[in-house]
């Protein structure tokens, strides 16, 4: 079985493991979503947009309450209603500069070719267009956990993550700032900015806080710590975080790279 397959089949098996700053499989948080939007200076007005990985496709409201219109792509099918091609994420079918603006929220580390498909999100947004990419970043002590685990605690390479209990992932690669600006910039992209997500330092700096052992009491005085030190420790120190939100941008004069 190919890994896109694997990774298809794993989902929609365990629908509940797909997980976002966001929300999950119910809906999204649009008042978080414009937040974060608003902070990276993305305008979504007039605009088309694409979101690639976008499962049940919660952010269309959000992108059509921001005057944009909006087109999801998943190689899942689990809601209708909606805009939706079907398609692998390193072949979107699609004209290249088709869109204004794309998203990738919370998919792009399960994706087993990234730099594919960051040159593939790069061919089919117009020159001067915009990227929004929401993944998990693993410079900190839970990217040392992922590492141990993944060598010596049972789990296989590319499985660990620090939420849903510890259980095991079809495929979660261990992103970090360094390779997301080496993945991108390799595909084109420029001006990349990244904005930590301050609830989520708690899980990036002691990702113990979701293990199936520790007690309640402690997962809550850890959880209260965190939520009025995380904003704070975000600002500070962004990799601390096990969340960063991304805007880059495709240069207005340019061209797909590999294409004369």
């Amino acid at each position: 079985m190919s890994p896109s397959n694997k990774i298809r089949d794993f989902y929609l098996e365990n629908p509940r493991m797909v997980s976002s700053p966001f929300g999950g499989i119910e809906g999204i948080n649009d008042d978080l979503f414009g937040e974060i939007l608003d902070s990276l200076s993305i305008n979504l007005e007039g605009c088309r947009v694409l979101d690639v990985g976008c499962g049940r496709g919660h952010a269309e409201n959000s992108v059509r309450l921001r005057g944009g219109r909006y087109i999801g792509a998943d190689f899942c099918v689990s809601r209708t209603g909606f805009s939706l091609a079907q398609s692998d994420a390193a072949h979107l079918p699609f004209p290249d500069a088709t869109f204004d603006a794309l998203f990738c929220v919370d998919a792009f580390e399960h994706f087993p070719c990234p730099q594919s498909v960051a040159t593939e999100f790069y061919r089919v947004l117009r020159p001067g267009g915009v990227f929004f990419l929401s993944a998990p970043n693993y410079a900190n002590v839970a990217g040392l956990v992922k590492w141990y685990c993944e060598h010596f605690a049972g789990y296989a390479k590319g499985s660990w993550a620090p939420f849903g209990r510890w259980q095991p992932q079809e495929l979660e690669q261990a992103l970090t700032p360094a390779l997301i600006r080496r993945i991108f910039s390799g595909a084109g992209f420029t001006a990349l900015h990244a904005l930590a997500y301050g609830p989520e330092v708690g899980l990036g700096l002691f990702p113990w806080i979701d293990h199936p052992n520790t007690p309640e009491a402690i997962q809550y005085r850890l959880q209260r710590l965190f939520k009025w030190v995380g904003p704070t420790l975000a600002k500070l120190f962004p990799t601390l975080s096990l969340h960063l939100f991304w805007r880059m941008e495709k240069p207005s004069s340019s061209r797909i790279p590999g294409k004369t």
